[in-house]
């Protein structure tokens, strides 16, 4: 099977799987993708939309699957020999991205050879230009390097995304950081020793990425205030900084905008690998990049990944804060090939309770506990967790449920208040209706359903 036929295959194949699970306008009828789309949208004001972007996620996971290539042996010393930054080879492994959305190799408006120029997945190398763009404002402290931020410091130049400069007709950069690898996100790249989060004004699955005035303000107040009680629940937070071009009435402008954080390996953590990562097969022979750390013994190098996995939830417990701890954003930290704790970056889809932080703006704030704990198991256990499961049971041809019993022994060992327990354990998981809101009024809104829990039998 040629890579267009498969990638439709595998678009196809999840948007079935949206049908079966969220309330869509029509069926899932029709042999193609897009003519699966066409139907799921039938009736719809946004079908002919969501049908181009349908179309455009088959092409882009075709790009994806031409690109693979057979992992190697010793992932480690390829890691180190990829790029100054160690994480950049894990991150770019990842072909298909998110494991259910059906757009998830959607790039908006890229054309083939920007997408194969600026994508993970094609191993992408460029120079990011750095702007002398006026009325720039400085935000947080310190992220190292060039881009060291304190109170009072000169602006250093703004970082712009290759193709938004060229978009904003930027011209020619005053300065260039050389070989900047986009990661899982493709907008956010590595430097070698930080990671800039850039503004694109591309639709990349279900949004947009522009960098909002909220993002701005919210990272370096999170990342100072929950610091201690993350470090003390096994989570490293990513410090944040960033540099923002003005608008006319003096806010940060969403479409040229940086953050900027330092590397996973220049803050103790020189083996930091995506939650996503972990799930990824090689092209070759189906190992999941799990498998090849577990060594001889696969049953305890997965009970000590899921003590680690599960630091979100201790962290709920002791502050009532949900991370939106998803495999792009969510990374294990090991010792060795065994997992030991998790970095956490990125805190636009954390919520809070409201007074804890009095000064977050935006929608981070969330008054009811419950909506709260939905963000974090949305994103960590129907997606994450599940992909891992899947992937390591195939492998072994073992039964998930073998896996699933050990996160559910680590989810009974927190001892959790009942109410957090039961939602871990018995009742369905939400997750994120992805192909439902792209068919919505307002296609960023949230929309929740709830799928089958498979700790409730383990």
């Amino acid at each position: 099977m040629d890579a267009t036929a498969r990638a439709d295959e595998i678009v196809a194949d999840r948007l079935r799987a949206a049908a079966d699970r969220e309330p869509l306008p029509g069926p899932a009828a029709g042999a193609t993708a897009v003519e699966i789309a066409a139907s799921i949208g039938a009736g719809s004001p946004h079908a002919d939309r969501f049908t181009a972007e349908v179309a455009a996620a088959v092409r882009g996971t075709a790009l994806a699957l031409d690109a693979a290539r057979p992992h190697p042996t010793d992932l480690w010393a390829a890691a180190a020999a990829e790029h100054p930054d160690p994480s950049v080879w894990f991150e770019q492994a990842v072909l298909l991205g998110h494991p259910v959305h059906p757009l998830a190799r959607s790039r908006g408006e890229l054309t083939d050879d920007e997408i194969r120029a600026y994508a993970p997945e094609h191993r992408a190398r460029f120079d990011l230009g750095e702007y002398p763009v006026p009325s720039l404002r400085l935000t947080g402290t310190g992220t190292g390097g060039r881009h060291q931020i304190t109170a009072g410091s000169p602006a250093p130049g703004l970082p712009v995304h290759p193709w938004q400069a060229r978009r904003y007709g930027l011209g020619d950069p005053a300065a260039a950081l050389p070989g900047a690898a986009p990661l899982m996100s493709l907008r956010t790249v590595s430097v070698g020793d930080r990671h800039v989060k850039t503004a694109v004004d591309l639709q990349l699955t279900s949004a947009v990425r522009q960098v909002s005035a909220a993002a701005v303000h919210n990272g370096p107040l999170l990342v100072r205030a929950l610091a201690g009680p993350a470090r003390d629940c096994g989570i490293t937070l990513v410090s944040e900084a960033a540099v923002s071009a003005l608008t006319d009435a003096g806010e940060p402008d969403p479409h040229l905008s940086a953050i900027i954080r330092p590397a996973p390996h220049t803050i103790g953590h020189p083996r930091a690998i995506p939650l996503a990562a972990l799930a990824e097969t090689c092209p070759a022979d189906g190992r999941p990049i799990a498998v090849a750390l577990t060594g001889n013994d696969p049953d305890a190098w997965w009970e000590a990944f899921a003590a680690v996995a599960l630091a979100p939830l201790r962290l709920f417990a002791a502050t009532g804060v949900a991370l939106e701890a998803h495999g792009q954003n969510t990374l294990a930290s090991f010792t060795g090939d065994r997992p030991t704790s998790l970095v956490y970056r990125d805190f636009g889809g954390v919520r809070v309770p409201p007074g804890r932080f009095p000064d977050a703006v935006g929608d981070l704030p969330e008054a009811d506990p419950e909506a709260r704990l939905v963000k974090l198991l949305a994103a960590l256990f129907p997606t994450t967790l599940t992909a891992i499961v899947e992937a390591l049971a195939a492998w072994s041809d073992t039964d998930p449920g073998r896996w699933w019993s050990t996160v559910a022994g680590a989810v009974r060992g927190l001892a959790l208040e009942p109410w957090i327990a039961d939602a871990v354990l018995r009742d369905p998981w939400p997750i994120k209706a992805t192909t439902a809101m792209r068919l919505a009024a307002n296609p960023t809104d949230d929309i929740w359903v709830r799928v089958a829990n498979p700790l409730a039998a383990a």
